[in-house]
């Protein structure tokens, strides 16, 4: 199908990779010092006390790449064009400014190509066109890629025919045979392959042949409208009278599992929030760990699920484990890696099996680049936005803060659905901005229309 991504309120996280270490510092300091009470102590205030005034300015376009691929003495690669778009990807968030976050194109990678349009003699046509390949062509364009710009320094109507320039390969699908690791900057464990070439793409490296490079221009289509003050459906959420939670740790570290990998802190800092917010732990939890609470006549339930249950988007020996509590929960979190968008786990149709597709669910998916890698195949996975809210980051998101941001995002919510349902999808964003030191760009993905509203 069609991308058609829509994300309404981009508030700010930390700027830093995936780690126990991340670079990140102490978060902000909380009212109180368990962030889930903090979180039900003003989840009717329509903003938090923080000393803060938030000057950030992001909204979200559509955006045209119409560009040429040089196919060299190799095979036509039909898929070029999406690759291209990856190495866009990532130059525009690192070195681009404004800074412009673009959704990504590898999760079309089965059918994206489909959706490229090609330059044929005087015509244009489409992937799938069947005369197109034996023609070849070099030039193509992507239309309505959707993407966040922040602090577009213009007004709204002025970003419009704008143009970002991007410096991207020629031949992306030969990159490492043609430049070997000369392009780009290991990260991390991440070293330079032509598998994840585009995620480590360092074009201005002095040892990168430019005649292997091309300046490319992603021109603003489109600009999608902020809307005004939107919330939670808690209705929706409170239809039965109770909310179930299931909060996912995933293995931070690498190799087998143990206790003392970094997730099993997080998790016993999480638990200890629980316990102070007055949640009991069940004796009978199905799996993994249940803490149950009854206040103001709302039942929550968390269930917590340590890498034991599932340890990360390729853990095909528990993927069933996952698929189920996605499937059976109202609010789910993610607290892990996101393995560069490559697992296909959020497509897979048992987590939407039954009524899962239709039933209104809040995932908050706190990995990093959640906005560029998992939007896509969760909205065709639940069919229509009126089925889901999604909480994503456009950029990396450090350990050492997930778990304030979870139970202060759980926090709101729960002193809402027990109250007058005041949290809006601002302030849990801007509690989520607070705890992350105002350096991320946290968004909220189909809630610009959401009918919910708090009674007088």
């Amino acid at each position: 199908m069609r991308r058609s991504l829509r994300l309404t309120i981009v508030s700010a996280l930390l700027a830093s990779a995936c780690s126990p270490a991340g670079g990140t510092g102490e978060p902000a300091a909380l009212d109180s010092d368990n962030p889930f009470l903090d979180g039900e102590a003003h989840s009717s205030e329509s903003k938090f006390d923080t000393g803060w005034v938030s000057s950030l300015n992001a909204g979200e376009v559509e955006l045209d790449l119409e560009a040429d691929i040089d196919p060299g003495s190799g095979y036509w690669d039909n898929k070029a064009p999406l690759r291209i778009g990856q190495f866009a990807l990532t130059y525009l968030r690192t070195q681009s400014n404004p800074k412009v976050f673009v959704q990504s194109l590898a999760e079309d990678y089965t059918n994206g190509a489909e959706s490229v349009e090609w330059l044929v003699g005087n015509e244009w046509k489409r992937g799938n066109d069947s005369s197109v390949p034996s023609a070849r062509p070099t030039h193509f364009r992507l239309r309505g890629v959707n993407a966040v710009v922040l602090d577009p320094q213009v007004a709204d109507d002025d970003l419009l025919d704008t143009s970002f320039k991007a410096i991207v390969p020629k031949r992306p699908s030969t990159l490492f045979t043609d430049a070997g690791d000369s392009c780009g900057t290991p990260e991390g464990d991440i070293d330079v392959a032509q598998s994840v070439y585009w995620y480590v793409w360092t074009p201005e490296k002095s040892s990168c042949d430019r005649d292997l490079l091309q300046t490319v221009e992603l021109k603003v289509s489109k600009v999608l409208p902020r809307g005004g003050a939107v919330y939670p459906e808690y209705d929706k959420l409170m239809e039965d009278g109770r909310v179930d939670v299931v909060v996912f740790f995933g293995q931070v570290g690498h190799g087998a599992i143990s206790e003392s990998d970094y997730s099993f802190s997080l998790i016993r800092k999480f638990e200890s929030f629980l316990q102070g917010a007055n949640f009991r732990k069940a004796p009978d939890a199905p799996k993994g760990i249940r803490y149950v609470r009854e206040q103001n006549g709302v039942r929550m339930l968390v269930d917590i699920y340590t890498p034991h249950e599932f340890s990360g988007l390729t853990d095909y020996a528990n993927k069933s484990n996952f698929f189920e509590a996605v499937r059976s929960h109202e609010i789910v979190v993610w607290n892990g890696h996101s393995v560069l968008g490559a697992s296909d786990f959020w497509a897979n149709d048992e987590i939407y099996a039954g009524d899962a597709a239709e039933r209104y669910q809040i995932f908050i998916y706190n990995g990093c680049l959640g906005y560029a890698y998992y939007v896509n195949p969760i909205l065709e996975g639940k069919l229509s936005w009126d089925n889901v809210d999604l909480v994503t980051n456009a950029i990396e998101t450090p350990f050492a803060i997930m778990v304030e941001e979870t139970s202060a995002t759980l926090g709101l919510i729960a002193g809402s659905v027990e109250g007058n349902g005041d949290a809006s999808w601002q302030t849990i964003l801007d509690k989520l901005n607070d705890i992350s030191g105002r350096r991320g760009y946290y968004g909220a993905s189909g809630v610009r229309t959401n009918a919910y509203t708090p009674e007088p």
